[in-house]
């Protein structure tokens, strides 16, 4: 019984982690531009982040009912390695506060360099090139290819630093 709570709990905690993502991420659609098309540039993000939310009360509505099947082996964190743990939810939350603070571009530098070095990565040189390089490749493609909203940051906007990248003006 005493795993059972433990699902339950860590399900909870699953849902939860789900909800304020979609959060986050309903409150980033509102921030694009809306257009007089039924189907617009802020349709599929909204589509996204109302699934998140959907699927985060879902999970915690089969907690909450204790809808969740056996236990089986190997399940959540009963035998993880906690500081590795952490540290990933650390670089999930590195990346929504540099998002928010510095936009797109610098997130994807700084949140793969810290999910590098939490699962070994030691060789800095390689770390910083390969981050720089998927952060132009990923402004590249969201911002340039599929016209994704590229949100300012609040502290510093860098958008007239990377926007070459994309061909924006």
């Amino acid at each position: 019984m005493e795993h059972q709570q433990y699902k339950i709990k860590l399900e909870y905690g699953v849902a939860a982690v789900v909800l304020l993502v979609g959060v986050f991420f309903i409150i980033q659609a509102f921030t694009i531009e809306t257009s007089r098309e039924s189907i617009g540039p802020r349709t599929l993000p909204m589509i996204l982040a109302v699934s998140l939310l959907i699927g985060g009360l879902w999970l915690g509505l089969k907690a909450k009912l204790g809808k969740l099947g056996e236990l089986q082996g190997d399940y959540g964190f009963l035998d993880s390695d906690r500081k590795r743990i952490f540290m990933v939810v650390a670089c999930g939350v590195l990346f929504v506060l540099t998002f928010w603070g510095f936009g797109y571009f610098s997130a994807v530098i700084i949140t793969l360099i810290a999910m590098l070095y939490t699962f070994g990565v030691r060789n800095w040189f390689a770390m910083i090139i390969g981050a720089v390089v998927l952060a132009f490749i990923f402004q590249w493609v969201f911002m340039g290819v599929m016209l994704l909203n590229d949100p300012k940051g609040a502290i510093v906007d860098l958008r007239p630093y990377t926007n070459w990248i994309t061909g924006a003006k």
